[in-house]
């Protein structure tokens, strides 16, 4: 992804891209957040020690974690990490070894796929299927002909970017079922858990269902805040947290306070905060599908969940095409090589400015 982000500012005349691509719902500013939380921030940072935090975590954010998206579990449950990519590498050299088998759908976030493999581990990737039906979801056929006494782990990501789409609990709790009976982890990315466009679409987080289960959460993406980089790992397993702290001593060591205080005081206002970007998802999911609806070029199954949508191309100009928008027109979008899929499209955000305001798209040139 990196790569495809560097050779896509190359194009522009300028260097400088408009950001259509985010994942992450537009930022508030200091004065919005306040507004909508009643916390003052300027307070809160000067409470905040100067030292050191706990490896494993601030223990009272820790305790709010769990207090407010998973109930069933405590501090001891979770770790603490520098934003989910540091999760994901902490999760993947914990519990893979050179051989193991690792599952997970494509289009994906592309570190769920590299990072498992540079650990030596065979990755299969499985192509979610598509219908007018049901847009993208699971081959369940596949994805049982597949799992078998030599894998690991099974990864999903759901809320899903690239595409918006979601399971139901149903499906969720078949998941757990499959990996149970197979004995593997499941580490599930939910990184986007609350921006469901409709809020009784959300799921109960996988390390709450399941004893061999990793939820991933983060500051930067639901939450739309990426300058606090905060993430963390909830599990039931005790021996993989004393791991998963044994190994970030090695890298981040710890999170700052800063970023743990301002965690701290934001996260039990988080269904607000969630309905304040939800809002602006669906008044320009609405938008862009108008766009679409009116374009030859353009086709996609409407995302139900997350901040993005992914955007198929019925042209010629297939890959091609977000060069050619990052030259003609200064805008950046992410296309599906980035997200390790042969479905020619790009990946579009919903959580910014109104689509209905960007010349390149209305125009589709």
């Amino acid at each position: 992804m990196a790569t495809i982000i560097g050779q896509l500012n190359q194009q522009s005349p300028t260097g400088t891209l408009q950001n259509w691509h985010s994942s992450n719902p537009q930022p508030m500013d200091w004065d919005a957040l306040a507004q909508l939380t009643g916390v003052d921030f300027g307070h809160s940072l000067m409470q905040a020690p100067l030292g050191y935090e706990a490896v494993a975590g601030r223990p009272g954010l820790r305790r709010m974690l769990c207090e407010q998206y998973y109930p069933n579990l405590d501090a001891a449950h979770l770790v603490t990490t520098s934003g989910a990519q540091e999760g994901i590498f902490l999760v993947m050299q914990a519990l893979l070894q050179p051989g193991d088998q690792v599952i997970t759908f494509t289009p994906c976030f592309e570190p769920l796929v590299t990072v498992a493999a540079e650990t030596g581990a065979e990755v299969t990737t499985l192509p979610l299927t598509e219908s007018n039906e049901a847009g993208w979801s699971i081959d369940w056929q596949q994805l049982d002909q597949t799992m078998g006494p030599d894998t690991k782990m099974l990864v999903i990501n759901f809320p899903h970017n690239p595409t918006g789409c979601h399971i139901s609990q149903a499906e969720m709790d078949k998941l757990v079922t499959c990996c149970e009976q197979h004995g593997c982890w499941l580490l599930s990315d939910e990184v986007f858990r609350g921006l469901e466009h409709q809020p009784e679409q959300r799921l109960a987080p996988a390390a709450t269902l399941y004893d061999r289960a990793i939820s991933l959460g983060v500051m930067s993406k639901a939450l739309g805040l990426p300058g606090i980089r905060l993430g963390w790992l909830a599990t039931q397993n005790q021996a993989l947290i004393q791991r998963l702290s044994e190994i970030k001593s090695h890298l981040s060591i710890c999170q700052s306070s800063l970023d743990a205080e301002l965690s701290q005081v934001i996260i039990p206002h988080s269904e607000a905060i969630w309905q304040h970007h939800v809002n602006r998802i669906n008044s320009n999911k609405a938008a862009l599908n108008k766009i679409i609806q009116d374009h030859d070029d353009f086709s996609w199954h409407q995302p139900t969940a997350a901040a993005t949508g992914f955007i198929q191309l019925n042209t010629e100009k297939g890959q091609d095409y977000a060069f050619q928008l990052a030259k003609a027109h200064q805008v950046m979008v992410l296309p599906n090589e980035a997200f390790l899929t042969d479905r020619q499209g790009f990946r579009i955000t919903l959580g910014g400015t109104d689509p209905s305001q960007a010349k390149w798209l209305t125009s589709g040139s």
